[in-house]
């Protein structure tokens, strides 16, 4: 690259984002709230598409076997419906076109039966946290190398996936799969921007 080209934006090769989490639980309830931004269709292909917003739910619950709904409220506009049941991951699910990004907490009401529960999901994110950009950047810095090698004046030559992640703290999966499907994952804390683990496949 050319001392005066401009430096080539890598979030623009992101085709899977997910930059928040928001977590609820009782002693018999379990919920987690993603904000994610998707390619569609989703493929893993090296070739980053264009990518839209999207909200998913997840619940976990005492049993599958009963119906339950959700309804929460962003920016005064309700949002929600029947949740699914996924036999194989043992919880229900709710996904919808919606962008939930500046949120820091969000109140749902679940509804099973004739009851209704409110829980607030609250965001795992805090002032310390990096932002899904800056933890990309740390990791470009950190792994030039593997950027470079797929660098070349057309672009980038890849795709990249930025998955927040949390486990009793907070963490950056950040994947860039090349165009022969190979994926290059890191793991990063996701307020030191530490590197802790690197893995190919």
């Amino acid at each position: 690259l050319s001392a005066c080209s401009k430096p080539l934006d890598y979030f623009s090769y992101v085709s899977e984002l997910r930059h928040d989490i928001f977590l609820a639980e009782t002693d018999s309830l379990s919920l987690r709230i993603y904000g994610v931004k998707k390619e569609s269709p989703y493929l893993s292909d090296g070739i980053p598409d264009e990518v839209s917003s999207r909200t998913e739910i997840y619940l976990v619950a005492p049993s599958g076997n009963q119906t339950y709904s959700v309804c929460f409220s962003i920016d005064g506009e309700s949002h929600g419906g029947e949740m699914s049941y996924d036999n194989v991951k043992g919880e229900y699910y709710y996904f919808c076109s919606l962008d939930i990004s500046g949120q820091t907490e969000i109140a749902c009401v679940l509804t099973c039966a004739d009851e209704q529960q409110e829980l607030t999901a609250k965001s795992v994110k805090d002032e310390n946290t990096m932002t899904a950009q800056s933890a990309l950047q740390t990791l470009i810095t950190a792994e030039q190398e593997l950027f470079d090698s797929l660098t070349d004046k057309y672009g980038f030559a890849g795709e990249i996936y930025v998955r927040l992640l949390y486990e009793e703290n907070a963490y950056y999966y950040i994947g860039v799969i090349d165009r022969n499907g190979n994926t290059t994952a890191y793991l990063l804390n996701a307020s030191s921007g530490k590197l802790l683990a690197k893995r190919q496949s």
